[in-house]
């Protein structure tokens, strides 16, 4: 009988088809078909200059958290439920962070922290958003401190957050 593994090219495509079954497994909790959702009201209504944004959660003692999510994204609508809208877990988010909802196919344009101005599919790609949703923490200094990717059960994603002492 063969060995499954026998070459260094059949062991990686078979890591790769176990990895890609355990992602297929751990999602299921979530159906794949597209989902309305809306934003938070308690979201920060911008101009989506993010310097300004930035330097106004700062003042207020909080992070800026900025929010990049698809229209009907399951995921995007499964992690604002479980985490933005009810909860502890709003509670503290809301307490610690200026939450900014960007769409990644929107035409808005984004003043981001360097100067430049870009629609918002435009920084979504700059970025490196392949995924929604996504999750992106500025500091005081005005740079990304923390970058989410894809729905994480509230445990686990309240744990990815950079919180302050408080």
């Amino acid at each position: 009988m063969r060995n499954l593994a026998q070459t260094p090219f059949q062991s990686l495509i078979f890591g790769l088809i176990l990895a890609l079954l355990s992602i297929q497994i751990q999602a299921k909790e979530i159906e794949a078909k597209p989902m309305h959702y809306n934003m938070p009201s308690w979201f920060k209504s911008s101009f989506l200059d993010i310097l300004a944004d930035v330097d106004e959660a700062r003042s207020a003692g909080k992070g800026l958290l900025i929010f990049f999510h698809l229209e009907n994204c399951p995921f995007c609508a499964h992690l604002l439920k479980d985490n933005f809208t009810t909860g502890p877990n709003k509670e503290k988010i809301q307490r610690n962070f200026d939450v900014i909802g960007i769409d990644v196919k929107g035409d808005l344009p984004v003043v981001w922290v360097d100067g430049k101005t870009y629609t918002e599919k435009e920084l979504a790609k700059k970025l490196g958003v392949f995924a929604t949703p996504a999750l992106f923490v500025l500091g005081p200094q005005h740079e990304v401190v923390k970058k989410v990717m894809g729905y994480k059960k509230p445990d686990e994603f309240m744990a990815l957050l950079p919180f302050r002492k408080q």
